[in-house]
């Protein structure tokens, strides 16, 4: 069972363009920083900074909505079963 800080938390992320668009690319499997950026760009005017983009990622991880794994030189993201079981429940 999700807590109300994790559920208060998943409506904030989900009301977010940025943070959406990093969800639904994350949905379709692990992605590179590089990756997440693009997903966040698609179709922007005025696109982010792969380090704006980090900043969310960032947030993401600390919240335990997303893990970071250290593939050699590269950071790689997933969702975590917290994310996946927030999701859930905000949807029943």
């Amino acid at each position: 069972m999700a807590s109300e800080e994790d559920v208060k938390a998943y409506q904030r992320i989900v009301r977010n363009t940025v943070t959406q668009r990093i969800i639904e690319a994350l949905k379709g499997g692990e992605k590179t920083l590089n990756q997440l950026a693009e997903a966040v760009n698609k179709d922007l005017p005025e696109p982010l900074p792969d380090l704006v983009v980090s900043l969310y990622m960032k947030q993401l991880v600390m919240e335990g909505f997303v893990e970071a794994k250290q593939a050699g030189g590269e950071v790689s993201y997933t969702l975590t079963d917290k994310w996946k079981t927030v999701e859930q429940q905000s949807r029943q």
